[in-house]
C-alpha cells in the first residue's frame, strides 16, 4: 500500500500520510509522493483546496533518520515534501490527528490553517537530536507567531499541546479525534464552490501582504484583483442575486409600512 494516499472529496484534495507503523515519517518516497500530489491538486480544475492528515496515532514523527545526511542534496530531498505544501498555490489545511514532530512540525507549519485533535502536539524536537532547525522552520514560525512563542519552541525546545497551540494562535481550533476529519472538511464548506482562480489569486495577495512593508503596495494589488473578479461570471451572478434579495426585502418593507403607518 502507498505511503501517501490521495483522493478528491467535494472539490477538496485529501492527502493522507499512510505509514502508521513508521509513525508517518518523511522518507524520500513519501516526500516524492507529496510533491506529485500537490502538483495533481493544483492541476485539477475541480480542486479548490488541499487537506493533509495522517493515519494512525501520529501525524508525522519527522524525517527518516537513516536518510538524514550532512549533505545539501539529501536534506533538500527530505524538505521537498513539506516545501511543496509551503509553495502550494491553493489554500491548505492540516488536520493533525496526532503529534507533529521535527519535519512533521514543519509540515504542520507549512499549511495555511491547522486544526488539531486534542491528542495532537506541535514539537520541533530538533535539539533532542542535536540538530539545528531546518527546512525553513524558523521563517515559517516567525511568520505565524511572535518572538516569545517562536523562541520557546525553537530555542527552549518547548512543545505545544493542542489547547496551547490554539491559545497562542498557531492553530484554529482543537476537536476530539473522532471529529477531526469532519471538522476539517466542514471548515472548507464556504469555499468549495468558489472559482479556483479566485482562491489562488487571493492567497497570492495574502502572501504578498505578509511580505510588503507598505499598505499602498497591497492596495494597488487588491484593486487590480477586485477589478478582475468583478468581470468574472461568478461575481456577476453573486452580486445580482444579493441585489435582487435586497430589492425584494425593501419592497416587502415598503408594503408593510403602507399597511401599518
Amino acid at each position: 500500500m502507498s505511503k501517501v494516499l490521495y483522493e478528491v472529496v467535494n472539490n477538496i484534495a485529501k492527502i493522507t500520510l499512510n505509514n502508521p507503523k513508521k509513525r508517518n515519517m518523511l522518507d524520500e518516497e513519501t516526500s516524492s509522493h507529496l510533491v506529485d500530489f500537490i502538483k495533481a491538486a493544483e492541476a485539477d480544475q475541480d480542486v479548490v483546496a488541499v487537506l493533509i492528515t495522517g493515519s494512525g496515532s501520529y501525524f508525522c514523527a519527522g524525517g527518516q533518520l537513516s536518510e538524514i545526511k550532512p549533505a545539501k542534496k539529501k536534506l533538500k530531498t527530505i524538505y521537498s515534501g513539506f516545501l511543496s505544501v509551503v509553495h502550494c498555490t491553493l489554500p491548505t489545511i492540516v488536520a493533525l490527528n496526532g503529534p507533529a514532530i521535527g519535519a512533521g512540525f514543519n509540515m504542520a507549519l507549512a499549511c495555511d490553517v491547522r486544526i488539531m485533535s486534542e491528542e495532537a502536539v506541535l514539537d520541533p524536537k530538533f535539539f533532542r537530536l542535536g540538530l539545528h532547525p531546518g527546512g525553513g522552520c524558523s521563517w515559517m514560525l516567525r511568520r505565524l507567531c511572535g518572538w516569545n512563542v517562536a523562541a520557546s519552541l525553537l530555542l527552549f525546545s518547548q512543545p505545544l499541546s493542542a489547547h496551547e497551540a490554539v491559545e497562542k494562535g498557531l492553530a484554529w481550533k482543537s476537536v476530539k479525534k473522532e471529529d477531526l476529519l469532519e471538522a476539517a472538511m466542514a471548515y472548507t464548506d464556504a469555499i468549495r464552490h468558489l472559482p479556483k482562480e479566485l482562491l489562488v489569486r487571493t492567497k497570492k495577495t495574502l502572501l504578498a501582504a505578509d511580505a510588503s512593508c507598505h499598505i499602498n503596495d497591497i492596495l494597488e494589488m487588491e484593486t487590480q484583483e477586485q477589478i478582475w473578479a468583478l468581470q468574472q461570471p461568478f461575481a456577476k451572478k453573486a452580486i445580482a442575486t444579493v441585489s435582487e434579495k435586497i430589492r425584494n426585502s425593501n419592497h416587502v418593507q415598503d408594503m408593510t409600512s403602507e399597511r401599518f403607518p
